[in-house]
Order: C-alpha cells, then structure tokens, then sequence
C-alpha cells in the first residue's frame, strides 16, 4: 500500500502550521487501521505511507476503512481543513537491502497512487483479482496505463467509493482518432512520464530519508556515578526525557513501560530498534556528583547504526529541566521536525528550581514504578518531601494523585478507599491550580472522574485535553480507550488502545487492554492473539490469563477457560473477581457443587465490596437470581468499579437478561 495526501506540498506553502497539524492528524488516523490488518508500516515519507500486509484483502480492507474514515470526518470540516489521500495497492514480492525496499510490490503500488481519484483508491489487476467479492465495494476496471520500467501496459482499477463514484470514468468512453493518442503517448512516455516519476521518486526517497526516524526510543541512561544508589536518578532522567519528547507531535516516543525492558540489557541497537519499531534510538549515560550532574546523550539512526548527533552537557541540578528542554529541541532540529508554539512553550516551561524537591521526586518515581503496595507508600513519603521542598512544583502532586488512585481503586496499599480518593483528588487538583497545562494532571482527574466518580462527561473532556497538551503520552490513549469501550464506543476505542499500543508496545496491561477490546467487540479469535502476545513478553501477568479465560468462556472452550483461569487466581494471589469467575464457570456447566464451594468460600471472613460482587457474579449462574440482583443494586449505590464493564459485558451474566438488568446499566448513566 502506497498512501499520499493531497495537495499537502500546496498547503504547506500557503500555510505551514495547518498542514502540520492536518499530518500529524492523518497519521493518527491511519496507524490504528495498518495496526488492526496486521500492516508493517516500512517507511512514513513525510505525507506518504509506505506499508506492507500479509494479504490483499486486508490491504484493500484497511484502505475502505480509511477512505471512509475520512470522508466521514471531512463532512464535518471545513473545505480548507479537509484531509485527502490518494491509495495505491498491489501485490508482488518485496525485497529487503540494508535499510531500503526494492520490487515491483514497492514500484507499482508507488506508480497507482497518483492515478487514484482524491479519496479513492486505485488497485492492479492482481489485486482487483483478489479482492473481488471480498470487500464491501464493487471493484471497477478504468482502462490501461504504461507504467515506467514496467514492459507491458497494466489494466487499473479501482474500488468503487460511493463519495468518488462520480468520479470514475473509463478512458475509452470519449475516444480520440488512434493517430493523437500514439503522438500524445509517445510525447508523454518519451519526454514527460520519466521526468515526472525519476521526480516522484526522489521526492519520495528524500522525504524517507528526512522522516523515516521519527519514531524513536530513549534507552535508559547508564548510571556511571560513584554511588550505586544514584539509579534512581538516571532512572528518573530517562523518564523525564521521554515525557519531554512525547510533547512534540511529530515525533512517536515509546514509553517507559517499554523501554525500561532494556536496562542492562545485552542486545544492540539493530535488534532493539526492529523489537520496538523505531528508526531511531537515543542511548547516554549520568554521572552526578552532588549537586552536579553531567549528561552524555547520543541520537542513533538504528538501520546504519551512525551517530547523527551527541552531545555532553555539565549543569548544575537546579538546571535539569533547561537540559531536557535543550535535548528535545536539538533532537527535534536534528530529525528536522518544526516545533508549533504551543509545543515550544511546553518545552520552555520550568517546573523547579530546587535540587532537593527534584530529587527527592525523582526518588519517590522509583519507588512508584516499582508497582507494590510497600513502593508506593515509599514513594508518598518522597513526594510529600518534595513538596515541603517546593510547594509550587507540579509533578510531585501529579504523581501523588495516581499513588492515591491506586490505593483507592486498584486495591493497593493499606489506606481506606474513600481517605486515599479524597487525597488523590485534592493532590491532583493542587497540580492544576500551579500548572494546568500539566498533561499528566489532566489525565489522572480524567481517570479519577472515570473510575472513582462516574462523572463521564467530566472524565472524557479531562483525557482529551491530557492527549492535546501531550499527544505522546500513552497512558492517557490507554485511559481514554478504556472509557470509550465501556462507553460501548467500540470503534473508537480499538483507535485509541492501538495509539497506546504503538507508543508502548512491551507493556502488558496495554497488550492486555488491546485483548479486551477485541473481546467487548466480540472478536474473540484476535483477543485470544493478542493475549498470547501478551503472555509472550510476561507469562506472569494474571490479567492477561484472566481476559484469555473469559473469551474461551465466550467460545464454549471451558476447558481452556478453566485452565487459564487457575493461572490467574494463582498469581493474583485468589483476587476474588478471579475467583468468582471460577464459579461463574463451574454453574455455566451445571457444575453447582463445586460452585457453591466457591461461593462458601467467599462467604467466609469479612465482607467487602470486591467479594460481594464475586457471590453475585456466582448466584447469576446458579439459578439465585434475585439474590444476585440485590447484592448488583448494593454496588451500584455505592458506585463500585467493576459495574462499569456492565453495559459491555451482558454476555457475561446471560441469566440477568431482563428490564432488571437494563435498569442496572442506565443507573451507571452511561
């Protein structure tokens, strides 16, 4: 597939900073649909595409799709702001050179683009062959065209778009005396056509060179000081560099999550840039004496393995944030990407001055990332110290925020659910009253107004503005797309968990939220792919053995979904949802003995909420309904968060279907 924007070299004289913003826009359409068919995306040359798929089906599947996605989003734009491409497909063998793609695969589906109408897309006569019947629209023949360097004349066609049909026109329907056509043709092929495409060509071959590399990784920096205990900070500054990059639209930063998985790892950069998908990589190393620090950085293009920039910098720590800034900048003027003022701004921001509060914060991000319940009141400790230090720095509160929401909603930690959400919402709110450009504030009182409050307007005009102000930050895509899928917003959500997924390809709850997805939009075949890729890169991450047992439910395996949910309960330490699930299961095959085991076991000890909702789960399947639908009433008073999933999730309590249960779902206001 060979993708083109049109009209963009015109726009760009005419009005530079609107067809950035209409680029960076395309390619946030476009990724999710390559990802969704299993496309590889080879080169991204400025406004073109350049993308390989398994089949031509899915080719020409992705390409319907995005045609379509676009002529719905033109619709509600302005003529000026209208985002047009032109799609080439073809089929053939492609061949790989050091960091270049050879073939007639590449040449011809290069040679068709131009020929599409503006939002259509022209096919060969290979792939019209192979995609006939298969996809939602006629495939239309338009006549012959010479092709350079290609012997014989190639038979064109084209999808049939309904917004393009008009379009469409053979060439033989006005037909010029064969003596006007040879001259015109002769004049054409001989002088025009290999001007116009050796142009083409290198316009495309510079444009890839130029753009190939903009997406990158940050390695972690090494730490070479003295004191093995200065990790934390090397750790720290790699996370601050990512999140600076990530401010910059044009570049596409992989997360931390990602990757962290390569510290003190043996691999090199070839291998490294072809696991996560980047041209490029940014590798260094700190040492830090004092109150001093020194920062080697160097930028690698990852297909040659040559250094395009490096750089030294000896600052004091006070002056921590001018080095990322400056880093970014370099980095930015380096790849040649522009940055728009609002980006500049963003990078120019100081957020502290004070050594001790930047330290002691990015102590407490260690202790945070470490995920436990013991690390995350480690790292409140810090941060609470970061404060005192500074009491108008930003971040420590941000991170505080999601600390308490963790506690409160995922079950960490040892504080009461309703102390730690008051906390992370005054601690959040702090950070918006000193920087309410801070991405990451916007993005934790979405998640807060999502998970704790159930205020979904409020949550999703809070994760809007966290992706406007830092388009590369992806949790914010993942948070988004977990409310648009409960929302029952399914489309969009799939969009936005493959943003997240491309920009933190190695982090298991990602892959995992991706699974699910595919599971709400009853795909089940590509959810229980997905989760084995999940599995691959983290055998033991139980949410991903749990979303594989409640799809193989779905599909009538319970073997397998018994299987996969004993891994779960097992490593969850018997997280009672997991448990419950179990019961579920056992009273789905009339196995009612063993599941009121369960359901005793369960009842033992002091209630709570999570096991309330396990009994009630149990009781759906074992014929005690109205039980089950006073216990549901119960948690929906109280705004219990699994309840969320309801509206998505009906197949999961079959015997609930009833007025009684849709009265459940409008209760959550969804």
């Amino acid at each position: 597939m060979f993708t083109d924007m049109v009209g963009y070299s015109a726009l760009t004289q005419e009005n530079e900073e609107l067809a950035l913003e209409l680029l960076a826009e395309h390619r946030t359409i476009l990724r999710p649909f390559f990802a969704k068919h299993e496309g590889r995306e080879i080169e991204t040359a400025g406004d073109s595409f350049f993308v390989e798929f398994n089949s031509a089906v899915e080719a020409a599947t992705c390409a319907i799709e995005i045609q379509t996605t676009l002529n719905q989003r033109n619709a509600s734009q302005p003529k000026q702001r209208h985002i047009l491409l032109r799609i080439g497909l073809h089929i053939g063998d492609v061949v790989y050179m050091d960091k270049h793609v050879h073939g007639d695969g590449v040449n011809i589906a290069a040679r068709l683009e131009p020929l599409a109408q503006p939002g259509g897309i022209c096919v060969s006569e290979d792939v019209a062959r192979q995609i006939r019947n298969k996809v939602s629209y006629p495939v239309v023949k338009i006549g012959e065209e010479t092709l350079k360097n290609i012997s014989m004349p190639m038979e064109i066609y084209c999808v049939a778009l309904p917004w393009a049909a008009q379009k469409l026109r053979s060439p033989r329907s006005k037909r010029v005396p064969w003596q006007k056509i040879a001259m015109y043709s002769a004049i054409i092929l001989l002088v025009v056509l290999p001007a116009v495409y050796l142009l083409f060509l290198r316009k495309n071959e510079a444009k890839a060179a130029e753009h190939s590399k903009l997406r990158m990784a940050v390695l972690p920096l090494k730490n070479i000081s003295d004191n093995v205990q200065d990790e934390y900070f090397a750790d720290g500054m790699t996370e601050e560099l990512i999140s600076s990059l990530s401010k910059i639209g044009g570049l596409n930063v992989i997360a931390r999550t990602s990757t962290m998985k390569y510290k003190s790892t043996n691999k090199d950069i070839l291998q490294i840039g072809r696991e996560l998908m980047v041209g490029t990589i940014l590798e260094g190393s700190v040492r830090k004496i004092g109150n001093k620090a020194r920062i080697t950085v160097q930028l690698v293009d990852v297909a040659s393995q040559e250094h395009i920039w490096s750089m030294d910098y000896d600052r004091e720590l006070k002056d921590i944030f001018t080095i990322q800034s400056e880093i970014a900048k370099s980095i930015a003027g380096e790849l040649k990407v522009r940055l728009v003022p609002a980006e500049q701004r963003q990078l120019e921001k100081s957020n502290t001055n004070n050594t001790v509060a930047f330290q002691e914060y990015l102590v407490g991000k260690h202790y945070l990332n470490q995920r436990t319940s013991e690390g995350i009141h480690k790292a409140l400790t810090h941060f609470e110290e970061s404060i005192k230090a500074d009491p108008q720095f930003a971040l420590p509160y941000t991170s505080m925020a999601y600390a308490y929401t963790l506690i409160g909603a995922a079950g960490y930690g040892n504080i009461p659910r309703s102390i730690a959400e008051g906390k992370a919402r005054t601690a959040v709110m702090k950070a918006l009253e000193i920087d309410s450009t801070l991405a990451e504030a916007h993005a934790a009182l979405g998640y807060i107004k999502f998970r704790i409050d159930w205020d979904w307007k409020g949550a999703e005009k809070e994760f809007q503005e966290a992706i406007k102000l830092k388009p590369g930050y992806a949790t914010a895509h993942e948070w988004y797309a977990l409310f648009l899928a409960v929302s029952g917003r399914l489309d969009e959500a799939l969009k936005e968990m493959h943003l997240a997924y491309e920009l933190d390809p190695l982090a298991a709850n990602v892959g995992n939220g991706l699974a699910r997805i595919y599971y709400f939009r009853e795909e089940f075949d590509k959810s229980l792919e997905q989760t084995a890729r999940t599995m691959e890169l983290d055998p033991e991450y139980a949410e991903g053995h749990f979303t594989a047992a409640m799809t193989y439910m779905q599909k009538k395996e319970y073997d397998k979904s018994e299987a996969e949910l004993k891994k779960a309960i097992e490593l969850s330490g018997r997280r009672p949802v997991m448990v419950g699930m179990m019961g579920a299961l056992y009273g789905r095959q009339g196995r009612i003995e063993e599941a009121k085991a369960i359901l005793s076991e369960l009842q033992a000890g002091p209630p709570n909420n999570d096991k309330l909702y396990a009994i009630a789960m149990i009781k759906s399947h074992i014929g005690e309904v109205d039980e089950s639908f006073n216990i549901f009433d119960k948690l929906m008073d109280e705004k219990y968060g699994i309840l969320i999933y309801m509206k998505v999730q009906r197949d999961m309590f079959p015997q609930l279907a009833s007025e009684r249960y849709e009265q459940l779902i409008k209760k959550l206001g969804l």
